[in-house]
């Protein structure tokens, strides 16, 4: 099993505490100054609090680290993160010896290159968080990917013509990975026309699985047995109609050279 990473959160708390003790404070001493417990103060550097920018604007004038903090604060820490739905997945994710995953517009997550990702989130906080995410599939022991993504997603531009050729030459390089699968499911395809969203579903040793259900403004983790199963027969009829591995790398690098050109 994978280590568990920090969270961005936890990042930014170990700054805070960094900052404190250059201070000379103790949480104490700086919880008495900024009118706070020292309770909350130990929450916000173990990241299971996020502060309020008041009250850790009264911090960084006793700190003397002029807005640093809060700068951090809103760059390093996604709005995502501070999600619960995503702070939970991150861990499943982490631990998962399989991932079986579907996206019919966009490179999933832990497929991107920087600047594709830069182009479609919104902080280089989420940019960080994503690519920390990343380096599951370059563990010791990193768990299996499948991901079946429409040949939309090849086409659909995302930045400029640029960003578009790095990245499906980094998703063919990751395709010859022996332990990740990419296969592109052709447009003529009808199974693609019945599924409404984005998902994957994560494996454990013991045959244990959940699901994550992707949208455009939150995601949910699912562990519904009744869910899975259906999301699971969804599965077999994209997988069914998918390119195999080598063609699908094939009309990636494809599609890449039309983009360079």
């Amino acid at each position: 099993m994978a280590p568990r990473r920090d969270t961005a959160l936890e990042l930014w708390g170990k700054e805070l505490a960094r900052a404190r003790e250059e201070a000379g404070l103790s949480q104490a001493t700086l919880a008495k100054d900024a009118y706070l417990s020292p309770s909350l103060i130990g929450m916000w550097e173990t990241g299971k609090r996020t502060p309020k920018l008041e009250d850790l604007a009264r911090c960084e004038e006793r700190l003397g680290t002029k807005g640093r903090l809060a700068w951090s604060l809103k760059n390093w820490v996604p709005r995502e993160v501070a999600h619960e739905w995503l702070d939970k997945w991150i861990q499943i994710e982490e631990q998962a010896t399989q991932l079986l995953s579907f996206q019919p517009s966009l490179v999933p997550g832990l497929l991107q290159t920087e600047r594709y990702a830069q182009t479609v989130l919104s902080t280089e906080g989420e940019v960080a968080a994503r690519l920390a995410r990343q380096k599951i599939l370059d563990d010791e022991n990193p768990p299996i990917l499948v991901a079946l993504l429409d040949e939309s997603v090849l086409h659909r531009k995302v930045g400029d013509a640029a960003i578009m050729y790095e990245q499906l030459m980094h998703l063919g390089e990751l395709a010859r990975r022996s332990h990740i699968r990419i296969h592109i499911l052709p447009l003529a395809a009808d199974a693609c026309a019945k599924i409404n969203g984005p998902f994957v579903i994560a494996s454990f040793d013991g045959g244990n699985e959940v699901l994550y259900l992707d949208n455009a403004v939150t995601g949910e983790v699912v562990e519904d047995k009744e869910a899975l199963a259906k999301i699971h027969r969804m599965w077999e009829l994209l997988r069914s109609d998918a390119l195999h591995k080598d063609e699908s790398i094939k009309l990636i690098l494809k599609v890449a050279e039309e983009w360079k050109s």
